[in-house]
């Protein structure tokens, strides 16, 4: 004997009661079926509001019941029209559409005595919704004997209840005997009926109409399953079984497919879906198997719950949360040393209704900490002032209340006796700065229940979720400049796509903005066409904007990819970085930030735990940065860092031999986009300045850009005012100048290069010449060159060589950073 309930999902439209019909019959062909149904989806809710319109003046209730009336015959027309092979009985529809509208007719009638006296008791409100379930499990039967023997079965003949109207109580020991015997008697008639019973409603011993409880068909289906002993019950509704997460939330949410009877009460009681915890407590008795299926989905296998699962290695099953709870907290001196004062605490709660959903305490005695519905906290703060009036006039007590909170659960049979669980828990949380207001695991230890924020829910199920069952490490990205380096940087993304999945890390680009606009999409940007969405974009740019909006996705692991020049994003980071970005760089501005400005900057990234990486701040593309950390994270001391570090400065004196004028190389710079917009920015030295900072700073120097000695190739008479074209026609006067230099160089055997070097504290960047036997003098074209002299490099330096400069290799080195990010962050 199998059980088979179907949810309001199930049976929704004709469609799906004609699918209802196909699953019953094809389980009735292997054994002997029952069916237990909830009402058509949403008709409860309604049938509750036309009780509610009922109590007032005027006739919204009619209307209503017209829409219910109306929804009903248009299904029996819809199910019995048309003659089936099989048809058992020619006159069934007529009777069928008479029984439905005698229901009906009873209802408005129900709702006419409820207008009359402008009041429903609860009584009323029983019966109005039990229509719901007594005319979906007619209609389904009607449908079903159409072609094969079925009948119509009321709950009300044989569950008992008590007489707590709205979620009764059943009365066990004679609704068991009495479902046996009805069931015995109907199958003895006829073995092959399919009976189809009305799940939620009961009835006390006298007759009253009673409900026990939303959810109360699963219910149902438990108590009849458990007192005629079937073999299996199968609850069928909209989803494929239970999932690890609630996918609505979690996106990469998966079916389980088998779990125990503890796991599912413990999952279904913190907030999972697809069960009540106390729905299933009737088939737990028995150790009958629950299988969870998919109305729309029959073949997919389901999730079974049982007394045992197989042991599949996991640690967890599933994570859920419930919110709406407020964390009260009882502290004080009088609880010290003082027996009783939990029992009191919980009495008086008791008392009042209110029911305890968390329990924490501390061991030192000082603080007893719960969560209660929100709605139950003012009677809960009143019951525990009134218990401890004396504790409280005498302040020896006091409790405090936390709103707006959220448990989350992790639950699985594999936790018990594994250590680190809880570690792993915790350190997804802190990982996301996520702050935990209490803490509760049970001595099974199936369950960790910790209470955060509710506005942090969606980020905890996430974070808990990809470390406890994912294997994929997925990172989002929010991209800020889309010129050369920032396009380059999507053009490799999009081309390693591939490689990244094989390596197990999905990398999506969640949001693009450049000077005018910007774009956003959780689910991912679309890199073969980001231009045409960045453009249809009307969403102005706004750095702030921007980062609240990317904030508002609740990603759990993101990083802002700030590809753009200048102050304007570097001075939003603090915005970023609260919306929980990591930030991956090109731009040098915020490692060359005043000291103070700095300081307060990378003391925020350390106190939210985020990830400032820059590779490409110093030679582009070239390991310059990381391989200084690399030295000193050996234990390595740095005495001296020599090098080129301006790939322009470097292209201008590799080609410069004085047979061309100095100014016209740049001038070709210039033209070729090997210069800034102002070449002045390169001549300078500037940049060489803040490179030398940004590697001054690695090694702990507290440094500002003042102090970095610069010599500039910009004649101080050419150094002021705005950049116009006829710098570069000025800047000739000084051609003489320049080859005069490179001309004496020559004749010592030697060559010009723009160097910056820092050593023994202090930095400088300027002219230098070299002997052509020297590694600075070897560059060539655009090279960038460090050597790097340490203690342990100290005769020969470490020497880092190649292009630094042009927007692949730059993207090259945003694009390692990305990679070090994931192998950083956790699985």
């Amino acid at each position: 004997m199998k059980v088979l309930k179907f949810g309001g999902s199930s049976l929704s439209t004709p469609a799906t009661i004609r699918d209802v019909g196909r699953i019953l019959l094809d389980a009735r062909r292997r054994e002997p079926v029952i069916g237990v149904v909830s009402a058509f989806q949403g008709v409860t809710n309604q049938l509750l509001e036309c009780a509610r319109l009922a109590e007032r003046a005027g006739g919204a209730h009619e209307d209503l019941f017209e829409q219910i009336a109306r929804r009903h015959r248009l299904a029996v027309s819809h199910l019995m029209g048309g003659r089936p092979k099989g048809l058992r009985d020619k006159s069934r529809p007529a009777r069928v559409r008479v029984q439905v509208d005698a229901l009906l007719a009873e209802l408005r009638s129900t709702l006419q005595g409820i207008h009359l006296l402008r009041h429903c008791p609860v009584r009323a409100l029983d019966m109005t919704a039990s229509f719901g379930e007594r005319l979906s499990a007619l209609i389904v039967a009607a449908y079903l004997a159409r072609t094969h023997p079925a009948a119509f079965v009321d709950a009300r003949d044989f569950l008992v209840t008590d007489d707590q109207f709205t979620h009764a109580n059943v009365i066990f020991k004679k609704t068991n005997r009495r479902t046996r015997a009805y069931f015995s008697q109907m199958f003895r008639r006829s073995g092959r009926t399919v009976p189809i019973v009305t799940g939620f409603i009961g009835a006390t011993e006298d007759g009253q109409t009673t409900t026990i409880g939303r959810n109360g068909s699963d219910y149902s289906a438990a108590i009849v399953g458990s007192a005629v002993g079937a073999s299996m019950i199968e609850i069928w509704t909209d989803v494929d079984g239970v999932l690890s997460a609630d996918p609505r939330v979690v996106p990469a949410a998966f079916v389980l497919p088998q779990m125990t009877y503890e796991e599912a009460m413990e999952l279904s009681y913190f907030g999972a879906r697809v069960l009540h915890s106390s729905s299933i407590a009737p088939a737990v008795a028995r150790r009958i198997p629950i299988l969870i299926k998919n109305t729309f989905n029959p073949d997919a296998p389901g999730t079974l719950i049982s007394r045992k699962a197989e042991n599949d290695g996991t640690l967890a099953k599933g994570i859920t949360s419930v919110g709406e709870l407020s964390l009260l907290t009882l502290r004080g001196p009088g609880m010290v040393g003082v027996p009783g004062v939990a029992g009191r605490v919980f009495r008086t709660l008791a008392s009042r209704r209110v029911n305890v959903v968390l329990i924490s305490q501390a061991s030192s005695e000082h603080t007893i900490c719960f969560g209660v519905r929100s709605v139950d906290a003012a009677a809960a703060v009143d019951a525990i002032q009134r218990e401890f009036t004396f504790e409280f006039h005498e302040q020896l007590m006091q409790v405090d209340v936390k709103g707006d909170q959220a448990i989350l659960a992790v639950v699985g049979e594999g936790m018990k006796g594994r250590p680190g669980v809880a570690g792993k828990v915790f350190e997804s949380l802190g990982r996301q700065n996520i702050n935990i207001s209490a803490i509760a695991q049970g001595a099974s230890e199936r369950n960790i229940s910790c209470v955060i924020d509710a506005g942090e829910q969606v980020r905890a199920l996430n974070a808990i979720h990809q470390g406890f069952f994912e294997t994929k490490k997925r990172l989002a990205l929010a991209m800020i400049g889309v010129g050369n380096v920032g396009s380059a940087v999507l053009r490799q993304l999009h081309q390693q796509r591939a490689y990244l999945l094989s390596k197990g890390f999905d990398v999506t680009v969640v949001g693009l903005a450049n000077s005018r606009r910007f774009v956003a999409d959780a689910g991912g940007i679309d890199l073969s066409s980001w231009r045409d969405g960045l453009h249809a974009s009307s969403a102005p740019m706004n750095a702030a904007a921007f980062a609240r909006r990317i904030e508002e996705m609740e990603l759990t692991n993101a990083a802002l990819v700030d590809c753009t020049v200048g102050p304007t994003i570097v001075d939003a980071y603090p915005a970023f970085i609260e919306a929980n970005l990591h930030i991956i760089t090109p731009n040098k501005w915020a490692n060359a930030l005043p000291w103070r400005r700095y300081a307060t900057l990378m003391a925020m990234l350390e106190r939210r735990k985020r990830h400032f990486l820059f590779e490409a701040n110093v030679g582009a593309g070239l390991p310059v940065v990381s391989t200084l950390r690399d030295l000193i994270a050996s234990g390595d001391e740095i005495v001296r860092i020599e090098g080129i570090l301006s790939g322009t400065l470097s292209y201008l004196f590799n080609t410069f031999d004085a047979s061309v004028p100095f100014s016209a190389l740049v001038r070709d710079a210039h033209r070729m986009g090997f210069t800034e917009p102002d070449p002045r920015e390169d001549l300078s030295g500037q940049d060489v300045a803040r490179k030398l900072l940004i590697l001054a700073r690695q090694i702990g120097l507290k440094m500002d850009l003042g102090e970095v000695k610069v010599d500039s190739l910009v004649p101080k008479p050419l150094a002021r005012g705005k950049y116009t074209s006829r710098f570069l026609a000025a800047f000739e006067r000084y051609d003489g100048e320049m080859a005069a230099r490179v001309t004496r160089a020559a004749a010592r055997g030697a060559v010009l290069r723009y160097v910056g070097i820092l050593e023994h504290g202090h930095a400088r960047a300027g002219l230098k010449e070299f002997p052509k036997t020297h590694p600075v003098a070897s560059a060539k074209g655009s090279d960038n060159l460090i050597a790097f002299t340490t203690k342990r490099y100290a005769a020969t330096p470490l020497v880092v060589q190649g292009p630094g400069a042009g927007a692949d290799v730059t993207a090259m080195g945003v694009f390692t950073d990305i990679l070090k990010l994931l192998h950083y962050l956790p699985r």
